[in-house]
């Protein structure tokens, strides 16, 4: 097999093997960055100076980070207390991603009445698993 690794890496021996393996792992991680190239979002960003362009990359960066972590701590949660959430079309689920929880959010509005944050509507029961997955209470929403 060709490739750009030695064969003995840090006292580590790289067989063909391992290196497809790792090769493959790499589909994980890049998946993760398939939002940038998303025409919505390359599209509508208009920036010139390479500084902005960097700050930009790192902004996305961390904003992936946090949704990776999200979608690790529902897991986690789940795993450890061996339940399941509802998901799509409201199947039971073991693996919730982060955009699932999105759009269970979507439609939550927070109005200010008098200087206090109220919910338009209170929130269903799987919203509120979501909620406790990510080790959130209800007023994460109201309280500043």
């Amino acid at each position: 097999m060709l490739c750009n690794v030695p064969q003995t890496l840090n006292g580590e021996y790289w067989d063909e093997a391992a290196l497809l393996s790792l090769y493959k792992e790499q589909y994980g991680i890049e998946k993760n960055f398939g939002f940038l190239k998303d025409p919505v979002i390359v599209n509508s960003i208009f920036l010139k100076k390479p500084q902005r362009i960097e700050v930009l990359g790192l902004v996305l960066l961390i904003a992936l980070l946090i949704w990776r972590l999200m979608e690790r701590n529902m897991r986690q949660y789940l795993e450890e207390k061996n339940i399941t959430i509802t998901g799509w079309d409201n199947r039971q689920t073991k693996r919730p991603t982060s955009f699932m929880m999105t759009t269970k959010f979507i439609n939550t509005l927070v109005l200010t009445v008098e200087k206090q944050r109220k919910l338009a509507r209170p929130f269903k029961a799987e919203q509120v698993e979501f909620l406790v997955a990510l080790n959130f209470t209800t007023d994460i929403f109201t309280v500043p």
